[in-house]
């Protein structure tokens, strides 16, 4: 069963579990790169990407968010 996660579950999660999924994502891309998918099949391999580099960005804000809070009293 895969899990679906739009950018609102993403938000919601903790970054520990954000950090876990763009390891994995990582991961599968090295992997999918490895193997030559991104020339027989680079459709695929662009949409990993730019999931992984959404999630990075989520990971980002929420870092960010995270440090304001620290920083506001």
């Amino acid at each position: 069963m895969v899990k679906e996660l739009n950018t609102k579950k993403l938000f919601k999660m903790p970054l520990r579990a954000l950090y876990d999924v763009a390891d994995q994502m990582a991961t599968k891309l090295q992997w999918l790169h490895s193997t030559g998918v991104q020339e027989s099949n680079p459709e695929k391999y662009k949409r990993l990407c730019l999931e992984l580099y959404h999630i990075s960005q989520v990971i980002e804000e929420k870092e960010k968010l995270k440090e304001n809070k620290k920083y506001k009293y």
